[in-house]
């Protein structure tokens, strides 16, 4: 069975030309990052008190999505580092 699946890989390669950029499988990332962070889910703020916890619980969702973000982005610029695109 591995001989056949060396045998197709080495068949698909012939397919490209000497100039084509090889296919690279996606980066792995890690499902946590890829979830929705929480902001503020509650009822519309009326009160002063309510909008103070409604933009702490905004702020911190925030915060968790660029932290997410730069965390991603750091995961893809290293996978191009090794692969040496830019």
């Amino acid at each position: 069975m591995r001989l056949c699946l060396l045998c197709s890989l080495l068949l698909l390669t012939g397919c490209f030309g000497r100039g084509s950029e090889p296919i690279k499988p996606p980066p792995d990332v890690p499902a946590d990052l890829l979830q929705p962070c929480a902001g503020y889910t509650g009822p519309l703020p009326r009160t002063e008190g309510q909008i103070s916890d409604a933009l702490v619980a905004e702020t911190k969702g925030r915060a968790c999505a660029n932290g997410r973000l730069a965390t991603v982005a750091e995961i893809l610029q290293s996978t191009e580092a090794q692969t040496g695109r830019y």
